[in-house]
């Protein structure tokens, strides 16, 4: 079992416990902007790595994010965009982890081409691999985001402003979008369905970046991001953790440059993407 550990400021808590949920894909926050973040991370295989830092520790336990396989399900589809379009409607979704899935889950009802799993390889040891069921006749693309967490030197430190660690998803990960954006350029990948274990962070800035550059309004994509609240409501997402997201796309010109010049896009891509995802 893999745990990610972070410190507070003085209690212990677990999932559940009086600290609350903290399961996420990414680092939770520290309420306290003074208050120093740590990060470390065991597993069977190595030893503890130590962080350095008295007080609060709230655990990110594997195994209680086994509990929430195939929640936090939703099709990106439907919103309208700019120019007057609309998203298409079962062309793309995005979950939390599938390595555990309800039989009632609606996910069942869905005939996906292809799955990407935005999972560190860490984190699919530990969870496991997409269910099979989910898995049959299905093209799975693992893009592993996060194994650096993992390593021996540790977690690399976010600043503490709102909304860096969702900044820093997209600038320390870079490599892994240009992947997963040339993935959603090809034309016969869809429907598609993209996860990491929560489905909030590493999930939810690729679909804040997948809907701006669908021409989707701000207040839109907001509301999709916070829309986890709803599995995750202890802990909480905010509109200002993609703040720092919003201003690197307008410093970039738009969505265009942006993905052209921070995540490694052409225009070929693009308009790929918007012909597969938008309706005519």
């Amino acid at each position: 079992m893999v745990s990610v550990t972070f410190e507070l400021d003085g209690r212990r808590a677990r999932a559940g416990g009086r600290g609350g949920i903290k399961s996420s894909c990414v680092a939770p926050r520290a309420r306290n902007p003074a208050v120093q973040e740590a990060f470390s991370v065991s597993d069977s295989n190595r030893k503890p790595i130590p962080d350095g830092v008295l007080g609060e520790r709230i655990v990110l336990d594997l195994e209680m994010l086994r509990a929430f396989g195939g929640r936090n399900l939703r099709d990106l589809g439907g919103p309208p965009t700019r120019d007057g379009r609309r998203v298409r409607t079962g062309r793309i979704y995005r979950s939390a982890h599938l390595a555990e899935v309800p039989a009632d889950n609606p996910l069942h009802q869905i005939s996906l081409k292809t799955l990407v799993t935005l999972q560190s390889n860490p984190e699919v040891r530990n969870l496991g691999r997409p269910h099979q069921v989910i898995m049959d006749g299905v093209r799975w693309e693992h893009i592993p985001m996060g194994d650096e967490w993992f390593a021996k030197r540790g977690y690399e430190r976010m600043k503490a402003e709102p909304g860096r660690e969702h900044f820093a998803l997209v600038m320390q990960f870079r490599h892994h979008w240009r992947r997963f954006f040339k993935l959603l350029a090809e034309r016969t990948v869809y429907p598609l369905l993209f996860h990491c274990s929560a489905g909030r962070d590493r999930t939810g800035v690729g679909a804040a970046m997948i809907l701006a550059t669908l021409g989707v309004d701000r207040e839109r994509i907001i509301a999709d991001f916070l829309a986890s609240n709803a599995t995750f409501p202890q802990a909480p997402l905010s509109a200002a953790q993609l703040a720092p997201v919003f201003d690197l796309i307008d410093e970039k010109g738009g969505a265009d440059g942006f993905m052209r010049e921070v995540i490694g896009l052409d225009a070929a891509d693009l308009d790929a993407i918007r012909a597969d995802l938008l309706e005519d």
